[in-house]
């Protein structure tokens, strides 16, 4: 019986955790699309058949994230919006902080792994799901 309390407790603290460290960082790496957007317990999806795709690249404390829109021949098409942004870890919490030349601010990473990221700002959280290109 404790075997079994031990383990379940076990799998919950492991499954329960959202802090982000340096180490997992390099997950952020690749292509995203929004999935949904959450603010004040109210969720919002994207509309339209044109979606753009956030890409990342991380390298070490510093990263970048440009605009991309994917094509029909599997590459993309790269706008000409990209930020740079540091990586800052603040009370075991995760954030991307970026900063133009008309504006700065931080992005928090609430939940990161190979498959789905959660960015919040301003109170709206941003869920993202990896892009699959194979398709």
């Amino acid at each position: 019986m404790f075997r079994y309390f031990f383990l379940t407790s076990f799998i919950l603290c492991i499954g329960c955790k959202n802090k982000i460290t340096s180490s997992e960082l390099d997950l952020l790496n690749g292509y995203w699309s929004i999935d949904y957007i959450t603010y004040k317990n109210e969720t919002f999806y994207p509309k339209g058949a044109t979606k753009l795709l956030d890409f990342y690249e991380v390298n070490d404390k510093e990263g970048i994230r440009k605009k991309t829109q994917p094509q029909l021949n599997k590459k993309f098409l790269v706008t000409k919006d990209l930020n740079n942004f540091n990586i800052k870890f603040i009370n075991r919490d995760c954030y991307l902080s970026f900063q133009t030349v008309w504006d700065e601010w931080e992005e928090k990473v609430i939940k990161l792994n190979q498959n789905k990221l959660v960015l919040e700002h301003q109170e709206k959280r941003y869920h993202y799901k990896r892009f699959d290109n194979t398709n």
